[in-house]
């Protein structure tokens, strides 16, 4: 039952590598069962290896051992002063930011995330793609919440605390911001649109929209297969 178990784990990861793209290539692996300190899978497993995106792992079974499947983030709103009769705070509302990946609601309609293999962070491939939903969703519940809560005015500022860790630099894969407040993954979103026909102007939208990322549009829409300008 073992044996057969483990030759099939062996054919469903070794179908994928034999497609001609990756004849040239060097694939390297194993997988270890810790229950039965058993090697389940091996393929070039003493071959030294750059780890790349295998490495998320690590981080992603320390989180999970550390702070179990049911660990939610949590991110609070607070007022520093007091809200009057006609519901306008007077003071600031201050948002804490926890940290929370997933601010920008990427979860679907069935419980899973939303995922794209080549995401709006690899911006310099040509497969990249948005990832879907808005990015502001959360915020949005937020803000209904406040306002939920009684407050309809703010005589005040709108402040993010984000001093639960220092921003770390930009991370090398990406060039994204790792901060503890993130808002569409820490990505602005510009999607380029041709027009219908040769000599149309093409269209450029933003997500999320904001005053900080403007633009002057002299692009126009060449003709099929034709080289960009």
């Amino acid at each position: 039952m073992i044996a057969a178990a483990t030759a099939a784990l062996a054919l469903a990861i070794n179908a994928p590598t034999r497609t001609p793209r990756l004849k040239n290539s060097i694939i390297a692996g194993e997988v270890y069962d810790l229950d039965s300190h058993r090697v389940l899978y091996a393929r070039n497993s003493n071959v030294l290896m750059v780890p790349a995106s295998t490495t998320k792992l690590l981080t992603e079974g320390t989180s999970l051992a550390l702070l179990g499947p049911g660990f939610r983030w949590t991110t609070p709103v607070y007022r520093t002063g007091p809200i009057d009769a006609q519901g306008t705070l007077h003071g600031d509302l201050v948002l804490v930011a926890s940290g929370d990946p997933n601010l920008s609601q990427r979860t679907q309609p069935d419980g899973t995330l939303a995922f794209e293999n080549e995401d709006h962070a690899y911006d310099g491939s040509p497969d990249t793609k948005a990832v879907p939903g808005d990015p502001l969703a959360v915020l949005r519940e937020l803000a209904a919440q406040v306002a939920k809560a009684g407050i309809k005015r703010i005589d005040g500022s709108v402040l993010v605390d984000a001093s639960l860790f220092p921003d770390q630099g930009t991370e090398s894969g990406t060039g994204v911001v790792v901060s503890p407040i993130v808002v569409n993954d820490n990505v602005v979103d510009i999607t380029i649109t041709p027009g219908s026909r040769p000599g149309d102007a093409a269209s450029i939208s933003v997500s999320p929209q904001t005053p900080y990322v403007s633009f002057v549009n002299r692009a126009t829409t060449g003709a099929a297969k034709s080289d960009a300008t």
